[in-house]
């Protein structure tokens, strides 16, 4: 915070600055902010602790002194306007993109992926943290039905909980001890690793309640994997009509959109076809374009 409020703007001297994430200084600039979400004012639990009051108040007072805010997508931007009181004039938005190493691959590719990194001759994927926004929980509680009609397991990948954390949760524990049949928790996976991890599942599935835009479906799709996402905040604007968008808490419908899937492929090539010409048009070279046309219009 002592960075953000005084180094930096003594440091800028009045040069435009750009802050990459939410919590621009309130003195000098003339300041660009990238508001990737707003969670901290939405979700009361990752808003909570010592100083949050003190930094929110921070926040709203910088963001409404800002030249201009790019948000993600149109939901962040929404939220920006509703709970930062900003001008939507002052809001552009921006989407983010997908780097070229995700991609397909060959048959050949991804079997050797599946071997190297230990995992099933098939599966559906997870891939994330495990806080309470991801809303884990409705896709374990959907397995057991997608198990039992397809026999396909389920992998999941990234960050386990931290110690005394208010929003991290161990899905796991009261599981019924017949998961141990088709669940797969495999921990972190290094950045070099994921596009093996999603080029080689059946399924990708992503029922987040909450996304500022949802960078782990794009990638997914990208990769080649159908995707099965919450119908949630950012997600369908990311999604489209390229992967399936369900309702965040019906464990039903999760289980009968997977299955929809992994049982026919002609839907399953259908989403991978359309998924991956969606990816296409999300790059980082039109990110850059955009954010440089905002710098343009404040140096104006």
């Amino acid at each position: 915070m002592c960075w953000e409020q005084a180094l930096w703007p003594w440091r800028a001297r009045g040069a435009l600055g750009h802050a990459p994430y939410l919590a621009p200084p309130v003195a000098g600039g003339p300041w660009v902010v990238t508001v990737h979400d707003m969670i901290p004012f939405v979700l009361p639990a990752y808003g909570a602790g010592a100083g949050a009051t003190l930094y929110r108040w921070l926040v709203r007072a910088g963001l409404r002194r800002a030249a201009a805010l790019i948000a993600d997508s149109e939901w962040t931007r929404r939220d920006l306007v509703r709970i930062g009181g900003v001008p939507p004039a002052r809001v552009r938005v921006t989407p983010l993109g997908v780097e070229d190493r995700f991609s397909p691959g060959s048959t050949t590719e991804r079997a050797a992926a599946r071997q190297r990194l230990g995992l099933p001759e098939r599966y559906g994927l997870y891939l994330g943290t495990r806080d309470l926004r991801k809303n884990l929980q409705v896709a374990l509680a959907a397995w057991p039905a997608v198990w039992r009609a397809s026999g396909l397991p389920l992998v999941i990948a990234g960050r386990a909980p931290r110690s005394g954390s208010r929003v991290f949760v161990d899905w796991f524990a009261n599981l019924d001890p017949q998961a141990a049949a088709w669940l797969h928790v495999i921990g972190p996976v290094a950045e070099r690793d994921k596009p093996d991890l999603y080029r080689a599942a059946e399924v990708f599935v992503f029922p987040s309640r909450y996304e500022g835009f949802g960078l782990d479906p794009l990638e997914a799709m990208a990769s080649g994997a159908p995707v099965v996402a919450a119908d949630a905040t950012s997600l369908p604007e990311v999604v489209g009509d390229a992967g399936r968008l369900v309702e965040p808490n019906d464990p039903r419908a999760w289980s009968d959109a997977v299955l929809e899937i992994v049982q026919h492929p002609t839907v399953a090539n259908d989403l991978r076809d359309r998924g991956l010409a969606r990816a296409a048009a999300f790059t980082w070279a039109r990110t850059a374009e955009l954010t440089y046309a905002v710098y343009r219009a404040v140096g104006a």
